[in-house]
């Protein structure tokens, strides 16, 4: 779905969502764990997955990675479809497009209910929409 927004090159040309510095770890896929040992130079930690040309695992990814930068949060009683600050192909977009994303993919956020993909909310991702309370 991502397709509509996001082309592989936005992807492999950023890899920004496939490496985490030491206080993003809570964003990593449980499924890509553990990851590489942190870069010297960056203290950043990678996904063991991650190529010079981008992930291996293809349309293989986990969920989570599949629909990055989009998250289904949890803040208080609801959950919401943000997405994050950090993913500088999407946040060039409109954000009314971002909203459009969101309401049009609802049925697809509002099927994800595993806690380990539920995260609880973070203030460096912007809300689009409110799937339940």
């Amino acid at each position: 779905m991502l397709h509509e927004i996001l082309t592989p090159a936005d992807c492999a040309a950023c890899k920004g969502c496939c490496i985490f510095a030491a206080q993003e770890l809570w964003e990593a896929p449980d499924c890509v764990l553990p990851l590489d040992p942190p870069n010297e130079e960056t203290d950043c930690y990678t996904c063991r997955h991650l190529t010079d040309s981008g992930c291996e695992l293809g349309g293989d990814k986990p969920p989570d990675c599949a629909m990055y930068p989009f998250r289904v949060m949890r803040l208080g009683d609801c959950r919401v479809v943000a997405v994050s600050r950090y993913c500088k192909a999407v946040n060039a977009l409109p954000l009314r497009r971002l909203c459009e994303f969101a309401d049009t993919h609802c049925a697809a956020f509002t099927a994800i209910t595993t806690p380990d993909m539920v995260k609880p909310y973070n203030d460096e991702y912007v809300i689009l929409r409110v799937l339940s309370q």
